[in-house]
C-alpha cells in the first residue's frame, strides 16, 4: 500500500483568513502534514501552486514586482523546511501566482517547474499549464497554456509498464486541444489532480476523474459556514488493485462572519476505483 498526500493554494501572503493570522495558518498546515505522517505514514507529498500570491493582477498587486519579496521562496524554506525530517518525497510545482521562468523557479524554491515521481508502479507527472508569458514584467494572474504534451509523453515513455497519473496547478479541459484530450484518453492514464479552485470535489476530464486538492487559505465567500471553506488537503493511496482519494479537514477554529467556528476533523468527497 502507498499512501500520498496532495496539497495546494496555501498562500503565504500578506492577507490574513478567517481570521488566523498568515504566520499561525502556515504553522498550522505544517502541524497538520506532521499530525497525518503520525497518523498514517505516507510515501510522499505533492504540492500543486499557490503557495504565494508573488504575482497578482488585483488590489495591492503581487509582492515580487511590486515590492521585491518572493514569498514562495521563504515558504519553501521555512515552512516546507520543517516537513524535511519526515524523509518523504516531496515535490513543489508552480502554480499560477509563481510566474517564474524556469530558472527563477528553481533558484527560489530548489524545485523544477515541472516534473515526474514514481510511486510503485505508478507514475506521477506534474505538467505546468500556466506556461505563458513568464517571468513577466506587468501584473496577471498566470497565462493557461494547457497539457505539456511533448513532456508528458517523454515521462511516459520511460515508465512504459507504469500507470500513470497526472498532476497540474490547473486543468481545463474545455481549453485543452484535441491532442491532449486524445493523450488523457489512453487506458495508461488513469486520473487526474489539480488545485487553483480552492474546492475540494471530483469532477470530471473525459470520464476520468478529476480530483481537486481544496486549499489552506479560503474557500467559499458567502453564506453559512460552507464545506468548501475548509482548511485541508487530499490523501490517495494505492494499493495496486485499487486507488481511494478522499479529502482530509483536520480539527480547526476559526472566525466566520464574526462568530468563532470549531470545525471538527473529518473527511469528504471519496472515491473508491478499481484499477
Amino acid at each position: 500500500m502507498h499512501r500520498v498526500l496532495l496539497s495546494s493554494d496555501i498562500h503565504l501572503c500578506h492577507v490574513d483568513w478567517y481570521g488566523v493570522p498568515t504566520e499561525e495558518r502556515m504553522s498550522r498546515w505544517v502541524r497538520d502534514i506532521r499530525a497525518e505522517y503520525a497518523r498514517a505514514p505516507f510515501d510522499a507529498l505533492f504540492l500543486l501552486g499557490d503557495y504565494s500570491l508573488d504575482h497578482w493582477a488585483w488590489k495591492i498587486k503581487g509582492s515580487y514586482l511590486e515590492r521585491g519579496v518572493a514569498n514562495v521562496a521563504r515558504f519553501a524554506r521555512e515552512y516546507l523546511g520543517e516537513l524535511k525530517d519526515l524523509g518523504v518525497e516531496i515535490r513543489m510545482i508552480a502554480g499560477n501566482h509563481e510566474q517564474y521562468g524556469d530558472e527563477k523557479f528553481r533558484e527560489l524554491t530548489g524545485f523544477d517547474r515541472h516534473g515526474s515521481c514514481l510511486i510503485g508502479n505508478h507514475l506521477f507527472i506534474f505538467t505546468d499549464t500556466f506556461r505563458g508569458e513568464l517571468d513577466p514584467t506587468y501584473h496577471h494572474d498566470g497565462v493557461y497554456t494547457g497539457i505539456e504534451l511533448d513532456f508528458v509523453r517523454s515521462e511516459m515513455a520511460k515508465h512504459p509498464d507504469a500507470r500513470v497519473i497526472l498532476c497540474a496547478h490547473w486543468f481545463d479541459p474545455a481549453r485543452e486541444s484535441e491532442e491532449a484530450r486524445a493523450l488523457v484518453s489512453q487506458e495508461r492514464i488513469v486520473c487526474l489532480f489539480a488545485g487553483h479552485n480552492h474546492r475540494s470535489h471530483i469532477g470530471d476530464f473525459d470520464g476520468k476523474p478529476l480530483f481537486f486538492t481544496g486549499h489552506y487559505s479560503y474557500g467559499a465567500p458567502e453564506g453559512t459556514w460552507p464545506i468548501s471553506a475548509r482548511w485541508g488537503y487530499r490523501e490517495l493511496l494505492l494499493d495496486g488493485t485499487c486507488l481511494t482519494s478522499r479529502y482530509i479537514t483536520p480539527a480547526n477554529e476559526v472566525l466566520w462572519e464574526g462568530e468563532r467556528i470549531t470545525c471538527e476533523a473529518g473527511t469528504q468527497d471519496e472515491l473508491v476505483m478499481n484499477l
